[in-house]
């Protein structure tokens, strides 16, 4: 399977979990233990072969979310990302002046 496919499958399942659960939508663990149930996941033991991870799931979410405007949280959830994003570059950018 390709790069391309594997991730043209994965963000099709996450929109169907997007759409169809709401909580998700503001909750990366939450999307992907919902992920995991729709691909018959049911002990933690088959999670390494349900074939996604968390770290696609998360930046597939972020596409579907930032770059489409597809199944967007809660207005607090994204005032809180925004803040957590700022206060990362804020912190990075005085690390790198330190450094």
């Amino acid at each position: 399977m390709t790069v391309t496919s594997e991730f043209n499958n994965l963000k099709e399942l996450i929109e169907f979990v997007l759409d169809n659960n709401e909580e998700s939508r503001s909750n990366d663990t939450k999307l992907f233990v919902e992920c995991c149930k729709h691909l018959g996941v049911k002990t933690l033991d088959q999670i390494s072969d349900s074939g996604i991870n968390m770290i696609s799931v998360h930046k597939l979410r972020q596409v579907i979310q930032n770059k489409e405007h597809k199944f967007l949280p809660s207005d607090s959830v994204i005032e809180n990302r925004s803040k957590r994003n700022f206060d990362i570059k804020k912190y990075m950018v005085n690390f790198k002046a330190a450094n």
